[in-house]
């Protein structure tokens, strides 16, 4: 029971530093680096080597975390980091079968589109202060394009540690026979 106790402590404590280290450390670095996402892509990690259950209580607890550190409207990143994870497992259970490298590769890419549209979409909608629509906003297209760039490069990264250190799950190429 106390093994329980302390596993859901440290995963607490793992999904604090995550979003800790985004607001505060990633959030000083110049516009390129700052657009990495990392507990986007620690939700769709948990969800393609663990379950639906971890990436939503992570989704959640960071959601929460979000909501205090940023000054939207509470729930504003819960619903829309929930709905990403919900929109991800869709895809991974109906679309792709196997759990590879590529899989992994698409659905960080699926899921950095998803979430900056629903993030923007909801922004735009609630708050109505820009005079432009997000789609035509530079800002928006060049934050998703530095987005998914520095996302799949730490997918691509935390795919093969992860590889390295279980044999598992396996990168392939199809061969000719």
């Amino acid at each position: 029971m106390f093994k329980k106790i302390g596993q859901i402590i440290l995963f607490f404590l793992f999904i604090l530093l995550v979003v800790i280290s985004q607001f505060s450390i990633l959030a000083v670095l110049p516009q390129f680096f700052r657009d990495l996402n990392l507990l986007l892509i620690i939700l769709v990690f948990l969800l393609f080597f663990y379950d639906f259950r971890s990436a939503a209580s992570a989704a959640i607890i960071g959601g929460f975390y979000l909501d205090i550190l940023f000054f939207n409207f509470f729930g504003f990143y819960l619903i829309t980091l929930f709905l990403t994870v919900v929109f991800v497992s869709w895809i991974l259970r109906k679309w792709l079968t196997n759990r590879s490298l590529y899989s992994f590769s698409l659905l960080i890419f699926l899921a950095t589109i998803f979430y900056n549209l629903l993030l923007a979409s909801l922004s735009y909608f609630s708050f109505a202060s820009s005079k432009i629509f997000f789609l035509q906003n530079s800002y928006f297209w060049s934050t998703l394009i530095y987005q998914i760039i520095w996302s799949e490069i730490f997918a691509l990264l935390m795919f093969n540690l992860v590889n390295f250190f279980s044999r598992r799950w396996q990168p392939f190429f199809l061969e000719k026979k």
